[in-house]
């Protein structure tokens, strides 16, 4: 059966009138993604340190056009394959039909990763990144509910539609109107058709080749524009999305080690960050500590407060008169404020995990590895029970969410709560629980018995659904400060969850105190939070972009503790320093981090892809740039040694999550003897 054939033209020449068609496609795709870089940096200009160079302008864009052109080149595949076969077998109208239903899924791609990038880059301050993944191991139903809250979602189809549609309509006709051009009839022979096929093939195999394979674990550093902002804009989106799943999917196999340790020598890494350990056996071994001794008697009651996307930012003096944390800033200044404190995760879950089982965060959801939940010795469950303690967990939203209360038990604790048993009338939305819900059920399941607890807040979230009228938030108190002035109603409504955060946990340890004999608290972030609407200076620091807070309080539980006059460090290093103060002398046990107070270690923090100190913060893919804790460079600071240790720290975090803690067969070669449960059971 032959194909539908209409045009008088020579049928020899009709593949190359089908190329240029194709062709024209391409172009437009190219020119598609150029103009939506430009719109990106439009809407997002304002986050813009300075004004860039134009030759910083220009290695962006010519950056950024070769993953355009291979993102054009893998959309056209499809109508190109179709020439190639036309060259032997012209296909006529079919091949249009093809082409046309090629351009309509593209276009309608277009939009969705358009918009969606849009939106996640407003979010997140990146394209499609690490957070993507939220939508796979997050509670889906919650995150679909958020956002149909938040975004005018049937708006925005129509608008998609209607932009499609159009586009579509007009990409067609140029299409058509290029494969309708008159091709010279030489051209048609078959030499001229056997040396253009052979040159399309390769075209394909280049094009489609472009910064993929071995080139793609360097992409996110090609950037070398100068700017950070720029830097972001590089990549075309469906690049960064790519990337970002390349990236996990890495971690998750055995080249994971490879990205800390390009020899995969964890066994050398150990000996390096761990030089005084007793025995190097195995990585437990090196990790294995014995408790000074605190000299005063130990705290009746522990409290580690993970507060959602509580970040370090509005504690400093120059946002004081915005008072948005007052309570938790007095507190730092009647107890002790870690200054220099970074996240070890990049979200909620892998912050928790950290608190959990005391491993490094190291890209790898440890809820989920086979290997931790058989246990591992440094959970601070398992350690706190050797203490006398009850160990218990209460997060304000629902245990199911990343199988959370089940991980929780697996790793030892005694007592696992969720936002369904805390729910007293309307005070909740798809998250949980407000916070001082959560925060009064606490204390009503707190007797004498000595306690550990590890409580998860989530009322600083999307959708910001508290009434914060009916809570005392007056937003005047922002707007009447200069730095507020143009804040819009969600803005505000978002910082005004900050505030009730703040006042809830305020509440509960003021409460505490009260009711209990000797409590001892810790009040941190799980994460940046990304909701600095305000900023003192041009733009903003690395501090206020990464750090979160760590506050200690406990008068009585402190009464002999003698910390450091400047503390730094991360989640990691809040388990040991507790351990250290309940523990007596002589009480083994096993820690990744340092005890905050312990005066002869440095007092530095690996966390979220950064390293800080009491006066200089840095992000290992940027080692050389340092900065001091107000955003002014610093140059005596050794970034790179500092990078290596948090990537050999990390490294370890790795192969103990995926691998266990027997070493290598082959130390250096990245080889590996395979775990089994009597290498993990403490």
């Amino acid at each position: 059966m032959q194909p539908e054939r209409t045009d008088p033209r020579p049928a020899s020449t009709q593949p190359w009138r089908q190329l240029l068609a194709d062709i024209v496609l391409w172009l437009a795709l190219v020119l598609l993604f150029l103009a939506f870089r430009v719109a990106l940096f439009w809407i997002f200009r304002g986050e813009l340190a300075h004004r860039p160079s134009g030759q910083a302008f220009l290695r962006c864009f010519e950056t950024g056009l070769r993953s355009d052109t291979c993102a054009a080149m893998w959309a056209l595949l499809p109508s190109l394959a179709l020439t190639l076969f036309g060259f032997f077998y012209p296909l006529g109208l079919w091949h249009q039909r093809i082409r046309r239903l090629t351009i309509v899924i593209v276009l309608t791609l277009c939009a969705v990763v358009f918009v969606s990038d849009v939106a996640y880059f407003a979010e997140y301050d990146d394209q499609f990144n690490h957070w993507i993944f939220g939508l796979i191991y997050d509670d889906r139903r919650a995150i679909l509910i958020t956002i149909w809250k938040t975004y005018p979602i049937v708006l925005l189809m129509v608008i998609c539609g209607v932009a499609v549609a159009l586009a579509a309509w007009v990409l067609d006709k140029l299409c058509r109107a290029a494969a309708a051009a008159e091709v010279p009839t030489f051209l048609g022979t078959k030499s001229a058709r056997a040396i253009t096929f052979i040159v399309i093939a390769i075209w394909m195999f280049v094009g489609a080749r472009v910064w993929l394979g071995k080139n793609l674990a360097g992409l996110k550093n090609a950037a070398t524009t100068g700017d950070v902002f720029l830097n972001k804009i590089v990549l075309n989106p469906f690049f960064a999305l790519r990337y970002a799943i390349w990236q996990e999917t890495t971690m998750q196999r055995a080249a994971g080690l490879r990205t800390f340790l390009p020899d995969g020598n964890v066994r050398a890494a150990a000996t390096a960050l761990y030089p005084n350990a007793k025995s190097f056996a195995t990585l437990d071994d090196c990790v294995e500590r014995v408790a000074p001794g605190n000299p005063g008697p130990p705290p009746s009651h522990i409290f580690i407060v993970v507060m959602e996307s509580y970040d370090a930012w509005s504690l400093e003096p120059e946002y004081t008169n915005l008072h948005l944390t007052d309570r938790v800033k007095a507190l730092g200044q009647q107890g002790i404020h870690a200054h220099g404190f970074i996240s070890s995760g990049i979200g909620t879950i892998q912050s928790l995990g950290v608190f959990i089982t005391g491993l490094p965060f190291a890209r790898v959801l440890v809820n989920y590895q086979p290997i931790v939940r058989e246990g591992v010795p440094t959970a601070s469950a398992k350690i706190f029970k050797r203490l006398g303690y009850r160990t218990r967990f209460f997060y304000g939203g629902f245990l199911s969410w990343q199988r959370v209360g089940q991980f929780c038990r697996e790793q030892g604790f005694d007592e696992v709560y969720g936002g369904d048993q805390m729910r007293t009338g309307s005070a909740h939305n798809e998250w949980g629980v407000d916070d001082e819900e959560l925060f009064r059920f606490v204390l009503q399941h707190t007797g004498p018995e000595p306690t550990f607890n590890l409580i998860m807040s989530t009322s600083y979230h999307p959708p910001y659904s508290v009434d914060l009228e009916k809570k005392g938030f007056d937003p005047n108190v922002i707007k009447s400060n200069p730095i507020g002035t143009d804040l819009s109603p969600h803005q505000l409504r978002v910082l005004g969850h900050l505030w009730y955060s703040d006042k809830c946990v305020g509440d509960f340890v003021a409460e505490g105190e009260r009711q209990l004999e000797r409590p001892l608290f810790a009040i941190t972030g799980d994460h940046y939070s990304r909701k600095q609407y305000v900023s003192a200076r041009p733009t903003h620091t690395l501090f206020e972009s990464l750090a979160v807070p760590l506050v200690i309080y406990g008068p009585k539980a402190l009464e002999k503790a003698q910390p450091p006059e400047a503390l730094a460090g991360s989640h990691l290093d809040i388990l040991p320093t507790f351990i250290n103060l309940a523990a007596p002398a002589g009480f083994t046990y096993h820690a990744f981090g340092h005890d905050l107070f312990d005066q002869s270690q440095s007092q530095v923090g690996f966390g979220v892809n950064a390293v800080i100190g009491p006066d200089f913060i840095l992000k290992i893919n940027e080692p050389t740039h340092v900065e001091n804790l107000h955003g002014e460079p610093v140059s005596e600071v050794d970034g790179k040694t500092l990078a290596l240790r948090y990537r050999q720290l990390h490294a370890l975090g790795w192969w103990r999550a995926m691998k266990g803690a027997r070493w290598p067969a082959g130390a250096g070669r990245g080889d590996y003897a395979p775990a089994t449960a009597s290498d993990n059971v403490p």
